[in-house]
């Protein structure tokens, strides 16, 4: 059975933001997108610009969008980078559904990232072989509206693909 991990950023520039006029356009051309791999469970970090990101998916496919703080990328004071993504990973992870069903998840950019490598260590898939750019530093980010699609055949991954809209 495939299956696909959707690892989207929200579309504002900043946490918390609600989406002007144009994000939110966007976010209606992002479900047009998102659509077509059927999504069965939204999940979404406590922020607004992640909810309103997928509202409009929400809404094409008469799902409601789950916000959890398993998402947060809020952390406690760690020592390091290598620490803190530990730690949003397996916090994240806490927050998957059954891996055989595709779900989309709007986060932050370092608990997007986290998750990725998690899930790929839990499926011992090798991410080397992928040209990936994985942000995990607190300060870096990937595009809003970008992430990462993962492949899944039977819950494992398979694949992963860079989720870049124009």
């Amino acid at each position: 059975m495939l299956s696909a991990l959707i690892l989207l950023r929200h579309l504002a520039p900043g946490e918390g933001e609600p989406l002007t006029d144009p994000q939110a356009r966007r976010a209606w051309a992002l479900a047009d997108f998102l659509q077509l791999y059927s999504p069965s469970e939204l999940l979404s970090g406590p922020g607004r610009c992640c909810t309103d990101t997928l509202a409009p998916l929400a809404s094409r496919l008469d799902l409601r969008v789950s916000v959890t703080e398993d998402l947060n990328a809020t952390t406690p004071d760690l020592p390091g980078a290598a620490h803190t993504a530990v730690w949003l990973a397996a916090r994240a992870a806490r927050a998957l559904p059954d891996p055989r069903r595709t779900t989309v998840v709007c986060a932050e950019t370092a608990v997007l990232a986290a998750l990725l490598v998690a899930v790929a260590a839990r499926d011992g898939h090798d991410l080397s072989r992928h040209d990936l750019d994985l942000p995990l530093d607190a300060d870096a980010s990937v595009s809003p509206g970008a992430g990462w699609v993962l492949h899944r055949d039977d819950g494992r991954l398979v694949d992963v693909k860079p989720l870049k809209v124009r």
